[in-house]
């Protein structure tokens, strides 16, 4: 941190000085020199605006690295298959990993662990903040399962409300095929 916020003053203080000797050259009146002298401040600014968008990145991933003690039950994946003791080692992992790609690796390991033991004990995986599925009593459970599976992984608005537009239309055919009327769950 003391390093970064260093870097930082010796960056602006030479950003000043040469924005100062650039201001000092144009009047002077050195001819065409001016559109150079601004073409380089331009890149220094661009290289300041990285540098600066690079810290602010390195404290985002500082901050979502520390949080994970503070990470409630409901907001862990398939919190409910697990112990409090699991949960409580999961966030120990979670607080080791150093980088974002060492949480994200325990992530995606504990997603495949807890998507088998749903599956062994044959009971539904529901992701945080996700909820009952409409048509979900015509469903078996690895197809609720993998229902929201597919969901979570959807990265993008309109894919979600495709997906979940196919899917309330498969439900109400199933429905129809079985001449029962599908409680509304969305």
């Amino acid at each position: 941190m003391k390093y970064r916020l260093a870097i930082s003053i010796i960056v602006a203080s030479i950003l000043a000085l040469t924005s100062m000797s650039v201001s000092a050259g144009q009047g002077k009146g050195k001819g065409g020199g001016g559109s150079v002298d601004s073409v380089q401040q331009v890149d220094r600014d661009r290289t300041y605006d990285r540098v600066q968008d690079r810290d602010q990145d390195q404290d985002q991933d500082r901050v979502h690295l520390q949080d994970s003690m503070s990470l409630s039950d409901q907001d862990i994946y398939g919190n409910d298959l697990m112990t409090a003791a699991e949960r409580n080692q999961y966030r120990e992992q979670l607080e080791k990993s150093k980088t974002i790609q060492a949480r994200e690796k325990v992530q995606a390991q504990h997603e495949e662990k807890m998507q088998a033991r749903a599956h062994q004990q044959g009971k539904d995986l529901v992701p945080p903040g996700q909820g009952p599925i409409y048509g979900g009593e015509l469903m078996s459970v690895e197809e609720r399962n993998q229902y929201r599976e597919q969901l979570r992984l959807l990265d993008s608005d309109p894919g979600r409300e495709q997906f979940q537009a196919q899917h309330r239309e498969k439900m109400t055919q199933r429905a129809k095929a079985l001449e029962i009327e599908v409680e509304e769950a969305e």
